[in-house]
């Protein structure tokens, strides 16, 4: 009795989940179809809003509305190709002339520099999401079907007396064949009616380049005259780019000959490597990639404890910044790298920067070679060329830091570094009205870095405090925490860009991925006690515009033995 129970149990749930796995496999043409079209990203190009979607044309297409569409005769597999389709005005300054202005075509030079590199960034999240969709509407069949298959067994047995086994082989065959040839038929139909699938108009082709053509001759008309400038632009761009790659890769060789024992750590510490706002600069990224491995080449790699971004990794935060992300934490080789989200980065920065070996300790302290390092991110996003800023978090940057601040103390008392991005939220950490409110030094007052003093300052979490977001380093500044049976101190670090990127940008100056840096490329090294966590010196390296290297030598910080 009980085996016959057994029996139909273990058959009943077989009939079940059978019944939903056809589901699923029986849907799948429908549900792949709806996932192609359900496809949908919303991102920037350079500084133009766009929609990303799928098109199987044969075609990939930019759609600027105005101005008509681009066709681009690539695809990827099974003939899909993208159509990026332009949604507002360029945030540059916000009219349709941008589209033409020099400050746009500038503003866009990844996408003549480094197309590939964009297409590679977008395809991987045009297929990740239709993954994503395909699975969900794959899930949602199996789940119906099962619970169909359900309700059959609960209304008649799942093996009829009255069949024969022969009889209900073929007979499921049939029924799977004809399924499968209307979910077939349906995807089609769907298929053949989606807006994707369109056939493109004759378009006009682009002389000189058979891969490219437009919609309208008008459009043509404007590429045709533009591009003659795009191309001495870009020209220009590797031109000068090149010339101070070398410059700098030489003069840095110079400078380390001489100031490399300078820059050692001495007995019981260790080097923080601290930067600032890269800020999609290829060219910055390049430089310090050749910083770093002469650093590890001239004092050896545990030298160094960790490296620390404080904010402004990308320039936009878009999906097409994924690479820069890539080459970026990767420029420091071995020794780990420690970021916090800028005004400039968004969450699809951090995403991808979850994707590599860097480390987010937003609100989360997270031990580096024995120092323990917190982060607080940006609560604000700045579009390229400040035309837009968003902060959906109803938590301004002044709030950031006294949240942080909070958090800290909570925690535990020992030394900590704490990355931030504007100096709103270091002034928030410290307690103050602004950073102004700081030792500084004057011409009758020289700034004592080493000797404590009552500064008039409330007791702080002893450590450092990296920020960024200026783009201009200024003089490490020192709180003294005297208040108690110990003292201690806090070094405040103002870091200049990594990326030598304008933070002012005008019609006639401003920086893009791949040229020449616009400002000095700033490198701060930080000296920290192993033991207690503490700063006790810095030093400096920094490339001008013309690619010359300084190394300036250590100078001490903090209270000494």
């Amino acid at each position: 009795m009980r085996s016959g129970v057994w029996r139909v149990v273990r058959v009943s749930a077989a009939f079940v989940v059978y019944g939903a796995l056809a589901a699923a496999v029986l849907g799948a043409p429908v549900a792949a179809e709806r996932a192609v079209e359900a496809v949908r990203i919303e991102d920037r190009l350079g500084t133009v809003p766009v929609e990303l979607s799928l098109t199987h044309h044969g075609r990939s297409v930019l759609d600027t509305g105005v101005l008509g569409s681009l066709y681009w005769d690539q695809t990827g597999a099974l003939g899909f190709g993208a159509r990026v389709r332009v949604t507002d005005t360029p945030q540059a300054d916000g009219t349709l002339a941008s589209y033409a202005s020099p400050r746009f075509v500038r503003a866009n030079a990844v996408f003549v520099s480094a197309p590939e590199q964009v297409a590679g960034a977008y395809g991987d999240a045009l297929r990740s999401q239709l993954l994503g969709h395909l699975m969900w509407r794959e899930l949602a069949a199996f789940m119906v079907g099962g619970l169909v298959m359900t309700a059959v067994f609960r209304a008649r047995s799942p093996i009829p007396a009255a069949w024969s086994r022969r009889r209900s082989i073929i007979s499921g065959a049939v029924a799977l064949v004809t399924l499968g040839a209307v979910s077939w038929g349906t995807a089609a139909w769907l298929f053949a009616r989606w807006e994707g699938n369109a056939e493109v108009p004759d378009a006009y082709a682009m002389p000189g380049i058979s891969e490219l053509s437009f919609s309208s001759p008008q459009s043509l008309e404007i590429a045709r005259q533009v591009r003659p400038f795009l191309e001495k632009n870009n020209e220009r761009i590797q031109e000068r780019t090149r010339t101070y790659l070398d410059e700098a890769e030489e003069s840095l060789a110079g400078e380390l000959t001489v100031r490399a024992g300078d820059l050692a750590p001495r007995d019981g510490e260790l080097v923080v490597l601290a930067e600032a706002d890269p800020q999609g600069s290829h060219v910055g990224t390049r430089v310090r990639t050749l910083v770093y491995a002469a650093l590890v080449e001239a004092i050896g790699v545990d030298a160094f404890a960790v490296r620390t971004i404080s904010g402004g990794i990308t320039s936009n935060g878009t999906i097409a910044e994924a690479g820069f992300v890539e080459v970026e934490v990767a420029a420091s080789g071995e020794i780990p790298t420690v970021v916090v989200k800028g005004d400039h980065d968004t969450g699809t920065t951090l995403e991808q920067l979850s994707a590599t070996s860097a480390t987010n300790p937003h609100f989360d302290p997270t031990e580096v070679s024995g120092l323990r390092i917190v982060a607080g991110n940006d609560p604000a996003f700045k579009t390229l060329f400040g035309g837009t800023v968003v902060n959906e978090t109803g938590v301004s940057e002044t709030e950031l830091g006294e949240q942080l601040r909070t958090y800290v103390d909570d925690e535990d008392p020992d030394a900590v570094v704490v990355l931030l991005h504007q100096p709103r939220s270091a002034a928030g950490y410290l307690g103050l009205g602004s950073l102004d409110d700081l030792p500084n030094e004057t011409d009758d007052r020289p700034l004592d870095l080493t000797t404590p003093v009552d500064d008039g300052i409330p007791d702080v979490p002893p450590g450092i405090v990296n920020i960024g977001h200026l783009h201009d380093a200024e003089l490490p500044r020192v709180v003294w925490n005297t208040d108690g049976d110990e003292t201690t101190w806090t070094v405040v670090n103002q870091l200049g860009t990594s990326g030598g990127v304008e933070e002012r940008p005008t019609f006639n100056r401003f920086s893009t991925p791949y040229s020449a840096p616009l400002k000095r490329v700033s490198i701060q090294l930080q000296y920290v006690d192993r033991e207690t966590g503490l700063q006790t010196g810095y030093a400096s390296i920094e490339f001008a515009t013309d690619g010359v290297a300084t190394v300036a030598g250590r100078t001490d910080l903090g209270q000494s033995e």
